[in-house]
């Protein structure tokens, strides 16, 4: 790689040796292992936005994991200000006006569970109790009485003392334990009752008071009393006397931004490691003007001077090495720049504030004065810029029913934290690498091809089928050489706000530098092909991992594997993907409505209804819903490589097909730690723009088989006789005769999946007999569940009676988003906020039940949800318009609230309209 910029420019080399961490996925951190930086602080109220972003920004400047925050005047609506900004867990406790008020804030890099909390009503304490991996703690943040109040320190600590664990206390404590030296007036002679009661409590459950023990003999003072003109030491951390050992340092900051100094404490944790996040581009970096001047010059030098020479892959991984280190050059300048002026301050106001220790100087006074006054004017003004960044994509489109929104509501839902996992042996372990290890251990066998090579029965099975094939002209179509234009237009449609893969850029940082970079993607792509094979970093994804609905935590197959390519190989599958898309429909059945244009999953839904309906109480009748085991994880290469041509692709894209499955490995990303890469054998990756329709061209062949078998009895009605509907892996078979269909079925998707990897599980499958009697007694002995009493199919509740299928499904979601937008109603968010809110979160899932069932709503329906939405929208206060004003567009003085009844219509014509619009009317 580095043969290629020396020749052209030597300097380009010091970036790229600077930046080798260019395999982002294989980096294993080893610095700050195992120690959690813990920071209590009085900060003197966080109502201000402003205020707020000062306070988390110092918060970032200390490192600091779990922090203590005292005085934070937020009443309990307000505490959503710091949870819509602080990445983790937040635990709080409120007073009933702007007073007192207490937080601890544990970052999500943490693995603290949490058992339960304790909350003061008087807003003076709040105890976290969990555990940090398999270390029993109990957090506690104290904002003490301003009088001398023995009472409640007596209480706190009793309370204190009944819970398992260790013991991290930390706050304002209102008061000096020792009076000697702890006040630069001389001996306090104030609380006697208060510190003979902390301390007694201090020796009785066997705490110590860390910095004081670190410095027996050492004054210093963490508040500064304008008022009293005077200072003292009056916040500290009491611990449990067994972690003095895992303490490495005890210290106070400068006092700034707020009246009191932030004191923090470093404890051992044994294998708990603060892994570093990887990089990723900023977008907001691209409001700024200089900077895309900057990078935009940047990528025009390092091609003019890294000509066609050199190979384009390797000009390309060379590109984005380099890029990267000129963008952190540029962010990591502007950031130092501000950084050094701050820890400047901070020293000299620290050396000020010892030399103030031992005596009142007027002029070190009056100077500390001032360089507290310039630290908070830089701290407020950085606070300010970026608030006014946000301020501006807010007016933009934070109350559209936007990402900005979205990520508003989700902020309140919990995080992907895996606390917990049962590894292979059947152990649960707590310990995050462990966690990471067994992960990459069953991904490392899932990924594991389990028929290397095409079978003879592989051929056999699919020789007897008759595959639809692509006309000629379409075959040629899809064969044609790549485009710039076919680059720059997946580069436009590609989805902004996804996260992205190893690499760390974005799909904003492509749109914003399209014109830029699509030609060095051509020349990349074209070259890929030619060799057969993509440049390293495109074949390398990270696995990211989201918990499945309803499933158990604690299991490693209760997630949904989401592969995080890179943006450069998802514009190239995106290219095949829009080539492809016009022509799916002539080769799946229509049978199949998952990822086919103009084919919806509520057809599917309908049918089974319309089914039901007609067949009611036969005999001998069944559906069977199958459950497939990580469908699109198992599907194995030889087989998906043996099926595409008999669609009749030609070679140029199956080339590219073959190119995108050749050497491609993924990390596994669990609490923040990257696993080493795993190579991939098997599978269409979710994620993928390509993999849908790659997975239902594989699953077409065993709906064929089932299609045509003839010891197989589908249901007819009328003419037609129905065998299956699928939508993507989700598949319900329609059966009569079932002594002779069932057996029949099972015996093809067995045979199926010795080659293809697909695999039905028994346990979570399902069979409706409609006949009541024989839901009662079955006729046929099955490995499936006897859904009695129905099904869940795509989200929706299937029930044999289709007079119950509507309380069945419109209650329970009535409930449910009456839940949801009772707990939303306190956001500090605008009545067209709100009603934005309902359109994107609330309209979906009724127009989705508006869509799938054949039948009317409930009979007071419109008019239960629309007292809801009222409540919402008012904030639980009497409405100031009729809801009839507000269905209304903007033009004629409405706000465009979604009318229910107007779009339960709609869907109805909807559903109409798709079995006379089209040629093929939905199965």
């Amino acid at each position: 790689m580095y043969f290629m910029l020396i020749q052209h420019q030597q300097w380009v080399l010091v970036h790229l040796h600077h930046r080798t961490k260019l395999p982002l996925m294989e980096q294993v951190n080893i610095q700050n292992m195992s120690d959690i930086k813990i920071t209590s602080w009085n900060v003197r109220g966080l109502r201000r936005l402003i205020k707020l972003k000062q306070v988390i920004n110092r918060i970032k400047q200390l490192k600091s994991k779990i922090i203590f925050l005292q005085e934070t005047h937020l009443t309990m609506s307000d505490v959503k200000l710091v949870k819509n900004r602080w990445p983790g867990q937040v635990v709080h406790a409120s007073y009933n006006n702007y007073a007192r008020g207490v937080l601890i804030l544990i970052h999500r890099t943490v693995p603290f569970q949490m058992i339960k909390t304790i909350q003061d009503p008087a807003g003076r304490y709040v105890i976290a109790q969990g555990n940090i991996l398999s270390f029993a703690v109990n957090l506690v943040s104290i904002y003490g009485p301003n009088e001398n109040n023995p009472k409640f320190f007596e209480d706190l600590f009793l309370t204190i003392s009944t819970l398992q664990g260790s013991y991290i206390i930390g706050g304002d404590f209102n008061c000096t334990l020792n009076q000697t030296i702890d006040r630069s007036t001389g001996s306090d002679i104030y609380k006697t009752q208060t510190r003979q009661v902390i301390n007694q409590y201090i020796s009785d459950i066997n705490l110590v008071e860390v910095w004081r023990e670190q410095n027996p003999d050492k004054i210093e003072f963490s508040c500064q009393s304008g008022i009293h003109k005077s200072r003292s030491r009056i916040d500290y951390f009491l611990v449990s006397r067994e972690l003095l050992s895992r303490i490495k340092k005890c210290q106070y900051d400068s006092i700034v931004i707020s009246d009191h100094a932030a004191i923090s404490l470093n404890v051992h944790i044994e294998k708990f490691t603060n892994n570093p996040i990887n990089w990723r581009f900023q977008a907001r970096w691209l409001q700024n003007p200089d900077f895309v001047k900057f990078v935009g010059e940047k990528i025009d030098n390092y091609f003019e001077l890294n000509t066609d020479q050199t190979s384009a892959s390797v000009r390309w991984e060379g590109f984005k090495a380099y890029i990267r280190g000129e963008i952190l050059s540029f962010t990591s300048t502007k950031a130092k720049k501000q950084k050094k002026q701050i820890e400047i301050l901070e020293k000299q106001i620290k050396l000020l504030e010892l030399d103030l220790t031992t005596g009142d100087d007027q002029l070190k006074q009056s100077e500390l004065l001032r360089l507290r006054t310039e630290y908070n004017k830089l701290s407020s003004d950085a606070a300010a810029r970026n608030l006014l960044w946000l301020k501006q994509s807010y007016y933009d489109q934070g109350e559209k029913a936007g990402k900005l929104l979205a990520w508003r509501i989700k902020k309140m839902q919990s995080d992907r934290a895996i606390n917990s996992i049962i590894n292979s042996a059947g152990n649960l372990t707590v310990d995050p690498s462990e966690i990471n290890d067994s992960f990459r251990e069953f991904y490392q066998t899932l990924y594991k091809s389990e028929c290397p090579q095409v079978s003879v029965e592989q051929e056999t099975f699919l020789d007897q089928l008759q595959f639809p094939t692509l006309a000629e002209d379409s075959k040629k179509e899809l064969d044609r050489d790549l485009t710039t234009e076919e680059i720059s237009q997946a580069i436009k449609n590609i989805n902004s706000g996804k996260a992205p893969g190893p690499d760390g850029f974005t799909s904003e940082f492509y749109k914003a530098f399209q014109e830029k970079l699509t030609i060095p993607l051509f020349k990349m792509y074209k070259e890929a092909y030619q060799n057969g094979t993509l440049p390293p970093t495109l074949r390398q994804a990270m696995i990211t991992l989201i918990l499945k609905p309803g499933k158990p935590p604690a299991e490693r197959s209760s997630f949904r594997p989401i592969s995080l390519m890179g943006v450069d190989t998802k514009i190239l599958c995106k290219v095949l993907a829009k080539r492809l898309d016009p022509y799916i429909s002539q080769l799946v059945h229509n049978d199949q409505n998952g990822f086919v244009p103009k084919r919806q999953g509520f057809h599917n839904i309908r049918r089974v209804f319309n089914i039901i309906y007609e067949k009611f109480d036969a005999k001998d009748t069944a559906l069977l819903s199958l459950d497939a085991r990580q469908a699109f994880d198992r599907i194995e290469w030889p087989y998906l490589f043996n099926v595409l041509p008999r669609f009749g692709f030609g070679t140029n894209f199956l080339k590219w097909i073959q190119i995108l499955y050749t050497g491609p490995t993924a990390s596994i990303l669990t609490n923040n730690i990257v696993s080493k890469p795993i190579t991939l054998e098997r599978s269409t990756r979710q994620g993928c723009p390509l993999s849908p329709m790659l997975f239902i061209l594989a699953i077409e062949p065993l709906a064929m088989a089932i299609r045509t078998h003839t010891d197989l009895s589908g249901i007819r009605i009328g003419e037609q006789q129905h065998r299956l509907a699928l939508y993507a892996d989700g598949l319900i078979v329609f059966l009569t005769k079932l002594s002779t269909s069932i057996p029949n079925l099972m015996q093809q998707i067995e045979l199926f999946g010795q080659f293809s990897g697909y695999t039905v599980n028994d346990s979570k499958s399902s069979i409706l007999f409609l006949n009541e009697d024989e839901r009662l007694k079955s006729i046929i002995q099955t490995p499936f569940i006897n859904a009695y009493e129905g099904f869940v199919y795509l989200g929706i509740k299937i029930t044999p009676d289709v007079k119950t299928t509507v309380a069945t499904n419109y209650d329970p979601l009535i409930r449910e988003v009456k839940a949801t937008l009772d707990r939303w109603m306190t956001m500090p968010i605008s009545i067209i906020g709100r009603i934005n809110m309902i359109k994107m979160n609330v309209l979906p899932r009724f127009l989705y039940l508006f869509q799938s069932l054949p039948l009317p709503p409930p009979k007071l329906f419109f008019d239960e949800v629309n007292n809801i939405f009222n409540a919402f929208i008012w904030n639980n206060k009497k409405s100031r318009l009729r809801l009839r004003l507000l269905y209304l567009p903007y033009e004629r003085g409405g706000l465009k609230l979604p009318n229910l009844k107007w779009y339960y219509w709609s869907a109805q014509l909807r559903s109409a309209m798709f079995y006379f619009s089209t040629e093929i009317p939905p199965a």
